[in-house]
């Protein structure tokens, strides 16, 4: 039996997930991403260049040194105005993602021996069960949660 130790890198998680550039997203927020940048621009690689590639606020306020100027030059949210509003707030709710993150790392022990097909459900059902939870507790607190309908294009 053969055994192969495969190491992966973001790039080649982010280029696995979207193989061609065109199908990238405009901004991709990663909290390493001063360093995938580095090495990006160590290795010439062209393929997230026309992407946003911040660190969220908190990271780059509380994570890195300000001695850092590749991280100030290349990875300050602030540098891009499209991810603030008109009133300079932020467009992103990148605490709530990284709450999310959290939660969702909650069940890492339970689907890392499932196939494909039943983590992709059962994630799919733990979202759609504490979305309901969600809602219902917003709904409780007073405020208006809704649905935004999904529109076939």
């Amino acid at each position: 039996m053969k055994y192969y130790l495969l190491i992966l890198t973001q790039q080649d998680f982010i280029k696995s997930v979207y193989p061609v550039p065109e199908d990238l997203p405009d901004v991709i927020f990663f909290d390493n991403n001063c360093q995938l940048q580095a090495h990006l621009s160590k290795q010439k690689d062209q393929f997230f260049k026309s992407i946003i590639m911040p660190v969220d606020v908190f990271h780059f306020k509380s994570k890195h040194k300000e001695t850092d100027d590749f991280c100030r030059k290349h990875c300050n949210p602030a540098k891009w105005t499209e991810l603030a509003d008109g009133n300079g707030k932020w467009i992103f709710n990148l605490s709530a993602a990284e709450q999310v993150n959290a939660w969702i790392g909650g069940y890492l022990a339970m689907v890392c021996e499932m196939l494909a097909h039943q983590y992709d459900f059962f994630l799919d059902e733990m979202i759609k069960h504490r979305n309901e939870m969600v809602l219902e507790h917003l709904a409780n607190a007073g405020q208006a949660p809704y649905y935004v309908p999904h529109f076939v294009v």
